[in-house]
């Protein structure tokens, strides 16, 4: 009976060191975890940052008229058509018929 009641104590004080020692282990590892947020935070906000500096990059005029220089596209055409006003897309007013 006394072993029973020995080991029953030991179980006892186990579980309170293990209560005693899960708080503050819990709250170490929530801030490993914070930690890893906030390194891929700051890795995510630097590839943004490249990201919108491509995008600035490839619509500056000179890199969007190499671009279609490069697909065969002449852009003196289109702009000349543009003053011209005889892009096939626009719509060009039709004449009101005659009045009786």
């Amino acid at each position: 009976m006394k072993a029973v009641r020995a080991s029953l104590i030991v179980v006892i004080l186990l579980n309170l060191a293990l209560l005693a020692v899960s708080g503050p282990l819990r709250a170490t590892l929530s801030r490993y975890d914070l930690a890893k947020k906030q390194a891929e935070l700051r890795k995510l906000a630097v590839e943004n940052r490249a990201l919108l500096g491509a995008v600035a990059q490839s619509r500056r005029p000179d890199h969007v008229a190499a671009r279609a220089a490069a697909m065969g596209i002449d852009l003196h055409l289109i702009e000349s058509e543009a003053l011209a006003g005889s892009l096939p897309y626009e719509r060009k007013p039709v004449p009101a018929p005659p009045r009786r």
